[in-house]
This record gives C-alpha cells, structure tokens and sequence, in this order.
C-alpha cells in the first residue's frame, strides 16, 4: 500500500488528496487560489515581518510562532528564510493562506 499519498493535502481546504477530492471543489473555487513565494524579512516583538519575494515594496506582518510552527523551523532561524503558501481570496479583500512550505 503507498502511504505517501497520505501526506498530499488540498492547498484549498487541508483534506487529503484522493482520487474522489476534486469532486468536493467547484471548478471556479479550485482555479481562484495560487501559490506565492515570501521572504520573511525580520522578527519584531511577536511578529515575523515578510514580503512577497517578487514585490518587496510591501511589508506584513503574522505570528512569528505561528509562521515557524507552520514551517517546521526554530523560531530565531526565520529572518531570511524563503517560504511558500497557498493563497485564496476572501471575502472583503481578505486572503486565506494555506500549506506552508519552506523554499
């Protein structure tokens, strides 16, 4: 049995990857989220200081543990680490970030 399917998870909604998933998703929500690159530029306090790495101009803000729990790293390890996610637009200009992956 391959197990290694097992560790696949939607970027849209977290479930496991399997061959009846992509029934779940309509087509418009499937094709509306994509993946992004950030750098995390900083810690300042309790928050890891990021940037997507093809527009540096500007700068967010998240939970530094949050962001280094996410990415399976030490926390002092952040500055300058490059990180994938998920992202999907919410309501009232919102984003849902998912399925964070180091660089």
């Amino acid at each position: 049995m391959d197990t290694s399917r097992d560790d696949l998870r939607c970027g849209l909604c977290g479930q496991v990857v399997n061959a009846r998933h992509e029934q779940h998703h309509e087509e418009s929500v499937v094709g509306a989220g994509r993946r992004v690159e950030y750098v995390v530029i900083g810690l300042r306090g309790a928050n890891a200081l990021y940037h997507a790495a093809d527009a540096p101009s500007r700068t967010r803000k998240t939970g530094a543990a949050d962001l280094a729990k996410a990415l399976g790293v030490e926390l002092p390890d952040l500055p300058g680490r490059h990180y994938t996610c998920w992202e999907v637009p919410g309501e009232y200009g919102g984003v849902f970030r998912s399925g964070f992956e180091l660089a």
